[in-house]
């Protein structure tokens, strides 16, 4: 920090000390110009404020932005929420169109805003735009280019009229009309990986470092690309990584954990190799527990992926009058308005299900067809819709049960306020709320369902280490009944000798709460049991229970599978550990889509219980075949030229190499030309842009990880 003026990037793993070390930098620069620490909220803002020296100021990038708005009007402003589609109409205005295209063009101005894009964007910048925006099929790229023309126009115009900012204008206005550019003479910038587009530039704008200013400020950006959860926002995990190779910066690691024991780490390289434990870290504690016999004491954390999990573990609590209270007042907001829509009257028990299906139906079918065609955020949003409405069931079965067999949307809003008390004996949050916090003890809910298949494989496999990383002592891993039953437990990831530990350090715990049976069973485990797992005794009534699971498990079982290209939906019989060992190959794939699939199929594959699944054999011999058919593809006879890259192309029974022509290599599109034809190719995973995961279909030959 003294010796040299160099930007720097540190990449910081979980509980690395980040915060410590930045707030420290701050300590040893020059404050002469101004210094700011950009927090990622509100939260982190008021944490680190007083660590802090005098003159360095900590702020959210959006508060910042607010005060450099408010000094230009010299006034307070307020902010106007609906500004864009407002504006909307107004473009709009005298043209006979649904409400809708109204709306979706409100939607695509605020993405293209925060993606840093406008009417003047590349062709495969919008396309990408549309795709994130929902922009309607009917409608072309022309049109998308003039509404962001007009909404640029008419949000300039607002703004010098008199108009009031919403939320991305806090950003965007200063960019747009050169506000206190080149201010700053030193930027702190926390999460680093959770920027978007928009504030990574409103950094650079800060500190002078897009015009060619000698007194340019100075970057210093701390962030993990393995803790980046929030790319269904708009945020670019790897944007400030291309920024700080433009500018030169120096990469510093800050790789060893101070917060995680050495088994939580183990635990966590499943999902990063980059994490390590501190030399002198405790063993701490793993202990793998079934999720319906859990208990707990006042100071518990309970994570889950889903809102669902958490609700039902709240209800289960308060019954045993133990206080809860749910992370994020947000999913409150949301259930109150479902529960108002699902239920304008009275209701029984009986007709819960059908009324929420009714609010499901309603609100899914915008979204349904999108989904079916691999429209990512419209498969987001189907997930976070079913999650919500698991949700409202549990909230009006309590609400019914309690009123005695018939309720209203009162009651239904009572039940929900007892989720929420501030000095709780438990307190529950979604793994993405639990980003950046640390506890002693921490249950991490059905752990076997993450990744999720329906998600964002990378993004998936981030929510999953932060997930892992959260205990400082305790980690329970609490399965539901058919992985507790069939005895699959999260590993320990393999190690390098040199990394591994000692065996009394890795050692994992069982907690003994119900008996994993040494028996015929075993020949359908997805996995081994864990290391040193003790058998209790069984009693009389565990015995009958084991009975039960051995009739269970020679029932072919159906896997509920809604992705766009399902493996669980046929009626062809495989035993589950032949089908794992096939899916287990695909992993071995150098085509990403092809390994994110089988990987998905694994992650459903591990609620089975059963010897035997249903699936769609065709489905999976196809995609047997396609990976078979790239890897022995026809080669290419001919060097490739810094502007070529390797496409694989199916034919009937065999696949080719082609040379492909790079006309446009941009960061969220390459622009291909292959044998005279266009297309547009996903660089991460080499896919189609736009395009459902189709096995046979043409695809970018990338380098193997």
């Amino acid at each position: 920090m003294r010796d040299t003026e160099r930007h720097l990037v540190l990449r910081a793993t979980a509980g690395s000390g980040k915060t410590t070390t930045l707030t420290e930098a701050a300590w040893h620069l020059d404050t002469t110009r101004p210094v700011v620490y950009f927090a990622y909220n509100k939260h982190a803002v008021v944490d680190v404020g007083p660590r802090l020296p005098p003159r360095v100021s900590a702020s959210t990038l959006h508060a910042y932005g607010l005060r450099v708005l408010c000094r230009e009007r010299q006034a307070a402003l307020d902010v106007e929420e609906d500004k864009s589609l407002r504006l909307a109409g107004v473009l709009y205005a005298g043209e006979r169109v649904e409400r809708r295209v109204v709306r979706v063009a409100a939607r695509a101005w605020d993405a293209a805003r925060e993606q840093a894009l406008d009417g003047d964007a590349h062709e495969d910048d919008l396309v990408a735009l549309a795709l994130a925006a929902e922009w309607p099929q009917e409608q072309d790229l022309g049109t998308l280019r003039w509404v962001l023309h007009g909404m640029k126009r008419l949000s300039l115009h607002d703004w010098q009229a008199g108009g009031g900012p919403d939320f991305t204008d806090f950003l965007w206005l200063p960019l747009e009309l050169g506000y206190a550019e080149g201010t700053l003479g030193v930027a702190l910038v926390d999460e680093a990986q959770d920027l978007t587009p928009l504030r990574q530039r409103f950094v650079t704008h800060l500190l002078g470092l897009a015009g060619h200013d000698r007194r340019a400020g100075r970057l210093i950006a701390v962030g993990d690309p393995e803790q980046a959860i929030y790319t269904y926002a708009g945020a670019d995990p790897q944007g400030l990584w291309r920024l700080a190779e433009r500018l030169d910066a120096q990469e510093l690691p800050l790789s060893v954990s101070f917060r995680c024991p050495v088994s939580h780490v183990h635990l966590a390289r499943n999902a990063s190799t980059f994490i390590q434990a501190a030399p002198q870290a405790r063993a701490g504690t793993v202990e793998h527990l079934a999720a319906d016999t859990a208990t707990y004491t006042r100071g518990d954390v309970i994570l889950s992926r889903l809102n669902a999990p958490l609700v039902r573990a709240a209800l289960l609590l308060m019954t045993q009058n133990v206080s809860v209270n749910i992370r994020g007042r947000d999913l409150a907001t949301r259930l109150e308005t479902a529960a108002q829509d699902a239920f304008p009257g009275p209701f029984t028990k009986d007709e819960i299900k059908n009324l929420v299906n009714g609010l499901y139906e309603k609100r899914a079918t915008p979204l349904v067809k999108k989904a079916e065609e691999g429209d990512l955020a419209a498969k987001k949003g189907l997930g976070e819709l079913k999650d919500l409405c698991a949700c409202l069931r549990l909230l009006a079965l309590r609400a019914a049960n309690v009123a005695g067999g018939t309720a209203s949307v009162t009651d239904v809003m009572g039940v929900l306020r007892g989720l929420y008390h501030e000095d709780a004996d438990v307190l529950l949050s979604t793994v993405h709320r639990a980003k950046g916090l640390e506890w002693e003890r921490v249950t991490l809910l059905y752990p076997e369902l993450m990744p999720s298949p329906h998600g964002d494989p990378e993004e998936e496999r981030c929510v999953l280490f932060v997930a892992l990383t959260r205990a400082k002592d305790t980690l329970r891993l609490a399965y539901g009944k058919e992985s507790w039953a069939n005895g699959w437990r999260v590993e320990p990831a393999a190690l390098p000798e040199s990394q591994a530990a000692p065996q009394d350090l890795v050692e994992v715990e069982a907690a003994p709460v119900e008996t994993v049976w040494q028996t015929p069973v075993e020949d359908a485990l997805p996995q081994p049991l864990p290391p040193r797992l003790k058998v209790p005794a069984a009693s009389v009534e565990e015995r009958g229970q084991h009975v039960q699971r051995l009739r269970d498990v020679h029932v072919p079982q159906a896997v509920e599978d809604h992705r766009s290209l399902p493996l669980y939906v046929g009626s062809d019989l495989l035993p589950t550990s032949a089908l794992r060992e096939r899916l287990e190959a695909l992993l071995e794939e150098p085509r990403p889509a092809l390994r994110e699939w089988a990987e998905g199929s694994l992650t459903l594959l591990r609620s089975v219980g059963s010897r035997s699944v249903q699936v769609n054999a065709a489905t999976l011999k196809q995609v047997e075949r396609a990976a078979s058919q790239a890897r022995l593809a026809v080669p290419l006879m001919q060097a490739l030229t810094g502007k070529q890259v390797a496409v694989v192309v199916f034919d009937h029974h065999f696949a080719r190499v082609r040379a492909g022509q790079v006309t446009r290599r941009g960061e969220r599109v390459w622009s291909v030309t292959v044998d005279g034809q266009a297309f547009r190719f996903d660089p991460r995973t080499g896919e189609l842009l736009g395009e459902p995961f189709t096995p046979l279909g043409m695809h970018l030959r990338l380098k193997s990880p």
